[in-house]
């Protein structure tokens, strides 16, 4: 598995090598930022230069290639006028997931509240609940399994979400978040961890049933 501290700091210096002061910021996400990482896991890189154009993407792009394992990198890379303009909503989980390796956020990123935290698991959760419906009466069920894993992970971003919202606390990684929550949010954390081998009727059942309740909940705390 790659060392990631390592990785990163080689990262690091061949991106201040190449973009010198407009590397605003440089970050890592994901299950690699949040100690969940496995032999799979791709390398989620959060990169803010002062502004971005295909020049630059292309040499950011030969950067990251000429790394060792290059080919899992992924991640966000946007100019800094663009990360002022994005959707709040859209910004939490950035803000949440991702640990500084060079520069801040603080200033690149607007102030963010309540309704924005309660607009991101309303986001989530619809996503969910219309993604679900969509392959519940149209995909293969040789498909089905494969939705639902991705699915289940990405549900952890409503149900942190949600979480902050009635506790005021955040929790960064998902092992922390589970034993906080019960019923239905346990169970749909717990299933994005390790899928079970249930009758995918009751997994289907339980994912509407939840990501109908948090809509129902966030709604309520948008007012």
């Amino acid at each position: 598995m790659v060392s990631i501290e390592s990785w990163m700091d080689g990262l690091a210096g061949k991106l201040k090598k190449q973009f010198g002061p407009r590397l605003l910021f440089l970050g890592l996400q994901g299950s690699y930022g949040r100690g969940e990482a496995n032999e799979d896991s791709d390398i989620d890189v959060v990169t803010v230069l002062d502004w971005v154009t295909l020049v630059d993407l292309d040499a950011y792009r030969a950067v990251v290639s000429a790394m060792p394992e290059g080919d899992k990198a992924c991640g966000f890379l946007c100019g800094a006028e663009e990360l002022k303009r994005w959707p709040k909503f859209d910004l939490l989980s950035l803000v949440q997931d991702t640990r500084a390796v060079h520069g801040s956020l603080d200033g690149l990123i607007p102030a963010m509240g309540r309704g924005d935290l309660a607009q991101a698991a309303a986001v989530g959760a619809s996503g969910i609940y219309h993604a679900a419906v969509h392959t519940y009466l149209y995909a293969a069920r040789e498909d089905c399994p494969g939705f639902l894993k991705e699915a289940h992970k990405g549900a952890f971003f409503t149900l942190r979400a949600l979480y902050e919202l009635r506790t005021g606390k955040s929790v960064r990684a998902k092992r922390d978040l589970l034993p906080l929550l019960d019923g239905d949010e346990g169970e749909i954390l717990a299933y994005g961890l390790s899928p079970t081998g249930e009758p995918l009727e009751d997994v289907f059942a339980r994912l509407l049933r939840w990501s109908s309740a948090a809509m129902a909940e966030a709604a309520e705390w948008r007012g």
